[in-house]
């Protein structure tokens, strides 16, 4: 029964997680490993790999998947970009309906220095295709929306290359066919390479 709630746990905290990997380059190691500092100083150190996924099942089955594709510019400046999917099935009676949400993201996030290395200041641009129910023409059902997102978070270390983040964000483009609610607060965990 406890792996069963571990387990569950964390799939509740990993339905959106954002790949933030921080690397220290101190000076201890690269006098104790100078080989391996030369390799640090590649292309290929500055990249993780992370996103989110969620998963229901039930009368309502939903199914999410955001992986996020990250380029570290520093340790506290990370950009990323990645595709998202959502399907949503309901079959109550009545009530059921059945739709696919897809498209892509580009993030940027910022931690703050100092003792503030914990909180992160968030910003992120969806583009997705959603279902268009306020269309007056029959044949147009799905339409694109372009949906800005600012935010702020907050991670807590778990290793050294992993740790908790909750965000939340806000949902600027102010549209019909948004799938986002204001504030729109998510919990995840990242596991870096």
């Amino acid at each position: 029964m406890k792996k069963l709630f571990f387990a569950g746990m964390i799939m509740v905290l990993s339905l959106s997680s954002h790949a933030q990997y921080t690397r220290e380059d101190t000076d201890s190691n690269k006098a104790r490993h100078p080989q391996a500092a030369t390799d640090q100083d590649s292309f290929w150190k500055h990249l993780s790999i992370g996103g989110g996924f969620g998963l229901q099942f039930g009368t309502i089955t939903f199914v999410a998947l955001s992986p996020l594709f990250n380029y570290h510019v520093t340790n506290d400046l990370i950009v990323g970009a990645g595709p998202m999917y959502q399907y949503v099935n309901n079959t109550e009676p009545y009530y059921g309906f059945t739709y696919s949400i897809y498209g892509g993201r580009i993030s940027a996030t910022y931690f703050l220095p100092g003792v503030l290395n914990n909180v992160a200041l968030l910003a992120e641009y969806d583009v997705l295709n959603v279902p268009d129910y306020y269309s007056p023409f029959p044949q147009i059902t799905r339409a694109y929306v372009y949906i800005p997102l600012l935010g702020i978070g907050f991670r807590r270390p778990i290793g050294e290359h992993s740790y908790y983040i909750i965000t939340g964000m806000w949902d600027f483009s102010n549209s019909l066919l948004s799938p986002y609610a204001n504030p729109t607060i998510s919990a995840g965990v990242d596991f870096g390479m």
